[in-house]
């Protein structure tokens, strides 16, 4: 049984490593699954193949019914529930939404079930069990793909979205009359977070006892977000199988002594079952207010299985109750296994039962504290390399700290005062007291990521260190007195020692990242790093922290030698400040100075640098000239080593080209250039196309964006002059790496290099605009 269980599992995670969806005739291979199953030695193989055929089925029924491509853009009439808490900044409102009709504009029914809306300027605050009818237009799941990056088609896969876009200002805009029974769960989680609201006035206080309570997370920062990075504390405000466990205990525990107080009762149930009854209850109201996530159905499944045993009266093995969980957890959901948390937290279970020997036991001392708490730090370790290229190093110490402190006081106050939400006369005081101690936690959460060892960066690694360390770490995990153990250090050691792969001297390596509609291209030199422009970004929302900050990582980068953002649109500069906040800068040059946060040394054209045998010269904006249109004034740069040059002309459009052209019309002359604006109508003149003349265009766009870039007209002129076209907005991440002997500069292409099945849609298989 145990192989079955095991090999199922693994079938579901080898298919999603396909990087095209099999046909659905696939399925009828699973037919033959009952004749072979008499063959013991096909078992193994036959439950890999039941997982991956069942992971097929679930992949198919969401794939198959996204948004037609025709549909995508056009206007389109959405009625539906509103069924996600929704989250809004400033007048933008997202939610997810579960469709009941959707026609298009010839009134036809579109086969279609789950979407992901943005509303700018609602009319009314959103409530889960709304039902409203609007006008939008949608595109398919659709998102940047970038080395590091958040891969948010992933994310919207896993949600099982099949359609993203936007509401239209229309008449017809409305709340309808639900006919259906409304979401009482999600609507009892919106009013307690909205209740805690009310009885607080700190808003990260607030933000934190939400996440406690109801696993509302809308209200968490940037900073705080950093803060509980940095200290290696994200499991605390996530409710997973500590919460979960937590509240077991506590009715365990009260429920067997309150069953104790009646021998009537005792004498029909034990009161050890009695308590698993209640355990069981809690822990199931507790992950319905966390809304049954990841986490805290792997909690309860376990408790189930376990506690399931207890009352059953069989002995309680924890190994298996945890391989049943694992497989119950990818049997409802199989997308589960695409989620960093899901390992995360299935190993961290694996490692504090393998620490404790997998028995129940009482707790023994605070030293078995400080092994359990050693061993998790030390099992996740590989994980947290592979996911995040950084590792907290003083995570251990403060959860050490951290754990018991939410345990026993946080957490247990905090559902406490749920029910005394009812009566705010109650409310009040005892809310003012948790967020007085939430308050105090949060500062020493901060001073302890502020400190200069608190968090390591660590190189993007080699696959053979990452088995080596993972082998060191199983050593070191070893119980002690086994001889050997020592050689865990060994094998641990070479990370540490890794070095990032860096360009030779006089190469650039040259990387067009995949922010939507905005810009970002990060330089490398053999010792140097220069950033141009740093995509858009809003509030807490950037591609400077979902884009750029994890590719620094990964590329081993500590500091920006010098950022230059062309102009001062969101587009360009909206992840300024946020950089600002997460690596040093060493210069910061502006097409627009009065409009970066901080202090922004202007462009201006002649000047000039020399890296490692690269040589950088600004174009534009000269001195002698102003223009009024913002676009005009972008920083334009030039880059030549040896053997290749590329143009970075920023937002420029005809009437700083002719300028160019005017004072040197061969200096423009480049194998690579992003092109102006985004492939603008109003930018890429004939004769500006034709002085730069380069190998590639390259395109950095929205999919599907509102302003129709590239135009088609810039893209045939392009064509017209021999150049190979790329866009981001079907590439992906787009890197050249211009070598000294290099004949001819060839694209490394992200989305191809990364292609997933569920990366799907125009564009979704790797198809690019390439004219060679």
């Amino acid at each position: 049984m145990n192989r079955f269980l095991i090999g199922f599992v693994i079938g579901v995670a080898l298919f999603h490593l396909l990087d095209q969806l099999p046909g659905l005739t696939w399925l009828s291979v699973a037919l033959t699954f009952p004749l072979l199953w008499r063959f013991k030695p096909l078992r193994p193989l036959l439950a890999i193949a039941a997982g991956a055929g069942w992971s097929l089925l679930n992949a198919s029924l969401i794939l198959h019914h996204q948004l037609p491509l025709k549909l995508e853009r056009s206007d389109l009439i959405l009625e539906g529930v509103v069924d996600s808490l929704p989250v809004t900044q400033g007048r933008l409102s997202r939610f997810q939404m579960r469709v009941t009709s959707l026609h298009d504009e010839n009134d036809e029914l579109v086969d279609i079930s789950r979407v992901q809306i943005s509303w700018f300027g609602a009319t009314k605050e959103l409530s889960i069990g709304d039902v409203w009818r609007f006008k939008v237009r949608l595109i398919r799941p659709r998102g940047a793909q970038n080395p590091a990056g958040f891969d948010h088609e992933k994310w919207l896969f896993m949600q099982q979205i099949q359609a993203k876009g936007y509401v239209r200002d229309w008449a017809g805009n409305s709340q309808l009359d639900s006919d259906q029974f409304p979401t009482l769960l999600g609507l009892l989680r919106q009013n307690i977070a909205k209740a805690i609201d009310n009885a607080t006035d700190k808003p990260g206080p607030a933000a934190l006892l939400k996440a406690l309570a109801v696993g509302d997370k809308r209200g968490m920062d940037r900073q705080a977000w950093q803060t509980f990075t940095h200290t290696g504390t994200n499991h605390l405000i996530a409710i997973s199988g500590l919460h979960i466990g937590l509240v077991a205990g506590w009715c365990l525990f009260i429920g067997s002594w309150l069953w104790r107080r009646s021998a009537r009762l005792c004498l029909r149930l034990p009161a050890l079952k009695a308590g698993a009854v209640f355990a069981l209850l809690g822990a199931a109201v507790y992950a319905a207010l966390a809304g049954f996530t990841l986490p805290t159905q792997r909690a309860l499944i376990m408790l189930v299985a376990t506690l399931g045993a207890l009352l059953l009266g069989y002995r309680i093995q924890f190994g298996r109750s945890l391989l049943i969980a694992l497989f119950l957890v990818v049997l409802l959901d199989p997308l589960a296994i695409l989620s960093r948390g899901f390992w995360l937290s299935f190993t961290a279970v694996a490692v504090i039962l393998w620490s404790i020997g997998g028995r129940l036991a009482p707790w023994q001392n605070w030293r078995q504290g400080i092994q359990v708490q050693l061993s998790v730090s030390l099992g996740l370790l590989p994980l947290l390399i592979l996911f995040f290229s950084q590792i907290s190093l003083i995570s251990p110490l403060v959860n050490l700290l951290m754990v018991p402190w939410f345990s026993l006081v946080i957490v247990p106050m905090t559902l406490i005062g749920l029910p005394l939400l009812a009566v705010p006369a109650l409310a009040d005081p005892w809310f003012s007291l948790l967020q007085m101690l939430s308050a105090a936690t949060l500062m020493l959460l901060e001073w302890c990521s502020l400190q200069t060892f608190a968090m390591t960066d660590l190189v993007q690694q080699d696959l053979l260190l990452l088995w080596f360390l993972l082998a060191g770490c199983v050593i070191l995990l070893l119980p002690a007195g086994m001889p050997g153990r020592g050689l865990g250090l060994l094998l641990c050691a070479p990370i540490l020692f890794a070095s990032a792969e860096r360009p030779a001297k006089g190469e650039i390596w040259f990387t067009l990242l995949d922010v939507g509609q905005g810009l970002a291209c990060v330089v490398e030199t053999s010792n140097h790093l220069l950033l141009y422009d740093t995509g858009p970004g809003q509030g807490d929302r950037t591609a400077a922290d979902s884009v750029i900050m994890p590719f620094l990582r990964f590329r081993g980068h500590r500091k920006i030698d010098k950022l230059i953002v062309s102009n001062g649109d969101r587009d360009h500069a909206g992840g300024v400040e946020s950089l600002t906040q997460s690596i040093p800068i060493s210069q910061l040059l502006a097409g627009d100075p009065e409009m970066i946060h901080g202090v922004a040394e202007a462009c201006q054209a002649g000047s000039e640098w020399h890296w490692d045998g690269v040589h950088f010269q600004i174009l534009h904006p000269a001195a002698n000239t102003e223009f009024n249109d913002r676009n005009n004034r972008s920083c334009v740069l030039k880059i030549e080593s040896e053997d290749w040059t590329i143009l970075l002309p920023g937002d420029i459009e005809q009437a700083a080209e002719d300028a160019l052209l005017r004072a040197n019309p061969q200096q423009l002359r480049s194998d690579l250039v992003v092109a102006p604006h985004h492939g603008s109508s109003s930018s890429s003149t004939a004769e500006f196309v034709t002085a730069v003349d380069p190998q590639w265009v390259l395109f950095s766009t929205g999919y599907k964006n509102s302003y129709g870039f590239p135009k088609p007209e810039v893209v045939q002129r392009w064509q017209a002059q021999g150049a190979g076209l790329l866009n981001t907005a079907q590439s992906g991440a787009i890197e050249f790496r211009l070598g000294v002997d290099e004949m001819k500069p060839q694209p490394r292409l992200y989305r191809e290099l990364n292609q997933r099945f569920w990366h799907q849609g125009d564009g979704g298989s790797g198809n690019h605009l390439r004219s060679e």
